[in-house]
């Protein structure tokens, strides 16, 4: 498993993962991921549209990372996950959690105030 991180406009924290998010790619990025899930109120997006597995240790990573982001008063979206791995995601009940479209749309959904039922466009079918 790959990580790479980028910042975007200076206040969202872009995570790509590229490989597989089972017991032994989670455990090389768990640590990266969720330090980047500190600070205040974090934007971050991660990216999966390179992640071709998620195993439930992966699905416990993503949910972790989002508990971390909400207790801190930001937003995490998971950005643009392959069908196989939306799947999976939808069953772990993070459906809620997936943006599907380019990273700028992201971003721009990550700073408007949360609300109690978050509009996600494009989401798939």
């Amino acid at each position: 498993m790959q990580l790479s991180f980028a910042e975007i406009d200076g206040d969202v924290r872009r995570l790509n993962l590229a490989g597989n998010l089972d017991i032994a790619g989670t455990l090389a990025v768990e640590t990266k991921v969720l330090a980047h899930c500190g600070g205040e109120q974090p934007l971050v997006l991660i990216d999966l549209a390179e992640t071709l597995f998620v195993s439930s240790l992966g699905i416990r990573l993503l949910l972790q990372a989002i508990k971390t982001v909400a207790a801190r008063g930001g937003r995490l979206f998971l950005l643009n996950p392959s069908a196989p791995v939306a799947s999976v995601l939808d069953i772990a009940g993070l459906d809620s959690h997936i943006f599907r479209g380019g990273e700028a749309g992201a971003a721009a959904a990550l700073r408007q105030k949360q609300s109690t039922n978050p509009s996600m466009p494009e989401k798939s079918p």
